[in-house]
């Protein structure tokens, strides 16, 4: 009954949920560019329907982690600003994010 506790609780739970529970929203991996034009980072897209930001159809989010913590960055993009990584599995890109790149991934094709 503590004041905040209860919005702590679910938003954690949601939020490991996203990862590995029945909701898993960390399930497409992507390329977005955020930063700069030649600058791409590695993420996930996490929402195609961003109506109540007022936005317009041509913005999704892109959920980008950091590197070796549970933290992370969440971008609302233009469409065109994504790149869909269809041939990596959504646990090689996570690999790939939080360990800051230094992994070596499977170059086996995935479908």
């Amino acid at each position: 009954r503590t004041p905040g506790v209860k919005f702590i609780y679910t938003s954690v739970k949601d939020f490991f949920e996203a990862f590995a529970g029945d909701k898993r929203k960390f399930d497409k991996p992507i390329l977005v560019n955020i930063l700069a034009e030649d600058v791409w980072m590695v993420g996930f897209l996490t929402n195609e329907d961003l109506g109540r930001f007022e936005l317009g159809a041509e913005y999704v989010s892109a959920y980008v982690p950091q590197g070796y913590n549970i933290a992370g960055q969440v971008y609302l993009v233009k469409r065109n600003r994504i790149k869909r990584l269809s041939d990596m599995a959504a646990s090689e890109a996570m690999k790939f994010a939080v360990t800051g790149g230094v992994v070596q991934l499977d170059d086996v094709k995935r479908t």
